[in-house]
């Protein structure tokens, strides 16, 4: 008579079923968030963040990782012509934040609608310089969080 082995039956019940070589394709290509670049001096705080508006938040960037940077350019949001992921030439000249030193020149800043006034703000890499420099496309740097819609000041 044969005797269940408990053990090893977990452990295969949890072993991946797929590795590293079987997903990539799907891997590549999703956009990535960068947190790298974050200023909490201007803008709002994560840790200032009730749990249910962090939850929000971490919700919404799994969300956004479901696609690429080009899915949510072309994807629109609210009543006018707006779009999920805008990205700007340069930093806006109508602002109540102010460019901080350290972010690198020739970035394109670039601004997630989460929900109501709420945008992550941040850059992505010109398109030229990703070719050049052999860098991700669909990877977004955090820069700031702003709940109030201050980044870019637009008449309403």
């Amino acid at each position: 008579m044969k005797h269940k082995n408990v053990k090893k039956e977990n452990k295969l019940a949890n072993f991946p079923q797929e590795s590293i070589e079987t997903v990539y394709k799907t891997l590549r290509g999703l956009l990535s968030f960068n947190f790298r670049f974050l200023d909490d001096t201007q803008g709002q705080k994560f840790s200032d963040l009730s749990v249910e508006q962090f939850y929000k938040i971490i919700e919404k960037l799994k969300w956004y990782s479901k696609e690429n940077r080009s899915h949510w350019e072309a994807t629109p949001i609210g009543h006018r012509d707006g779009k999920v992921l805008a990205v700007y030439q340069d930093f806006p000249s109508k602002s109540n934040f102010f460019h901080p030193k350290y972010i690198p020149a020739g970035v394109k800043w670039a601004r997630f609608r989460l929900e109501g006034d709420q945008r992550l703000i941040g850059f992505v890499i010109d398109k030229n310089d990703v070719e050049k420099f052999q860098l991700n496309p669909d990877v977004f740097y955090i820069v700031f969080l702003d709940l109030y819609h201050k980044f870019y000041i637009s008449k309403k």
